[in-house]
């Protein structure tokens, strides 16, 4: 057989295999669940439940949950046109930006007279400065936007938070700038410390963030942009204690996921067994009657109480529209005391409306 046979039979073999591959290869379609009972995984070692260490994201059409914990990270980056830089409100840091532009240039006498916290006893209106808008206007971080020229990116210094019993650790100065690459490069040290290290952060359109952690570099601490719904965590919060806004830790806070469009609807009710019957009963028909919010807090704490006792709020349930289009009603089985529940590991119930 001469050469140019050989060849050309081989390549037959080749397309042979190429084509059944093809035929045979399965394409992996993952359903959108019907909906699942679910315990979040709060709890990260042996803390109280009230100050749980991990974020708990639920994806709902995929019954996933993604557990975080607080403390792992420090800094969010964002992925989107603008260029921000988000304080991690879960771990209540706060942060100030100074006139410097010279890291080594800031110090320990910087510090003086700042906290860049807040009190539980005694929080004050004052303090919401040191924290990003609890909104989720981006347009609101402590940070400024960075921007394109290096001299206008002043120094910031960060207390890491201490919020919901995470250990104090030394604070930060740092400084953010653009890259060449379309990212951010961070400039990082301690408050005495005259060198800094430098990490690039590089934008990716499937997430909102990049996140960072001192002791790690870039972590994951956020699932992708269209792969969660909700997240319950501690929480950096406010309210009013007649003297108007403060900044505020809470336990419990459900947030949604509001920059991929994820809406709430709430549905209350007169009593416990009325809310039962609704949830059981409510239909794609009863969709097109609900009111539907764009807001981060749409859910907030308003789903359990602490008083007399902490447990679940049986009188009302949530629709959630998803970044998919989906609709799912969600409510919580237990969470506390009052209904036989482990605070940090509360259950919830959802199912999709067809």
């Amino acid at each position: 057989m001469n050469q140019s046979k050989k060849i050309l039979i081989a390549l037959t073999i080749t397309g042979i295999f190429t084509a059944c591959k093809k035929d045979t290869d399965p394409i992996i379609v993952v359903p959108t669940s019907a909906g699942a009972q679910i315990q979040f995984s709060g709890i990260a070692a042996a803390e109280a439940g009230s100050a749980a260490g991990n974020s708990v994201y639920l994806d709902l059409s995929a019954d996933k949950q993604t557990p975080v914990l607080r403390s792992g990270w420090d800094l969010g980056f964002y992925c989107g046109d603008d260029f921000r830089v988000i304080l991690n409100n879960t771990t209540s840091a706060g942060a100030k930006v100074l006139t410097k532009n010279d890291l080594a240039a800031v110090t320990a006498a910087d510090t003086i007279g700042l906290t860049l916290t807040t009190s539980q006893t005694n929080p004050l209106p004052e303090q919401l400065a040191y924290f990003d808008n609890v909104a989720g206007d981006l347009t609101k971080t402590v940070v400024p936007a960075v921007s394109a020229t290096d001299a206008d990116n002043k120094v910031i210094i960060l207390n890491r938070g201490t919020g919901g019993g995470i250990a104090a650790r030394p604070w930060v100065k740092l400084r953010v700038l653009r890259n060449a690459a379309g990212g951010y490069t961070l400039q990082y040290a301690g408050i005495q410390e005259t060198t800094f290290k430098t990490l690039l952060i590089p934008k990716d359109a499937n997430w909102h963030f990049k996140f960072i952690s001192f002791e790690n570099g870039i972590v994951d601490a956020q699932p992708e942009k269209e792969k969660w719904d909700i997240v319950w965590s501690y929480s950096l919060f406010e309210t009013n204690f007649g003297a108007g806004q403060v900044p505020y830790n809470f336990s419990d806070l459900i947030s949604v996921n509001y920059l991929s469009g994820v809406t709430v609807s709430t549905k209350i009710y007169a009593d416990a067994n009325t809310a039962s019957a609704a949830f059981t009963a409510f239909n794609r028909d009863s969709v097109i009657r609900a009111n539907f919010v764009a807001d981060r807090w749409s859910i907030g704490s308003s789903w359990r109480s602490t008083q007399p006792a902490t447990g679940a709020r049986q009188d009302r349930f949530y629709i959630i529209k998803d970044p998919r289009g989906n609709y799912y009603k969600l409510k919580c089985l237990d969470m506390g005391v009052n209904d036989g529940g482990t605070r940090g590991k509360p259950q919830f119930r959802y199912s999709l409306i067809n």
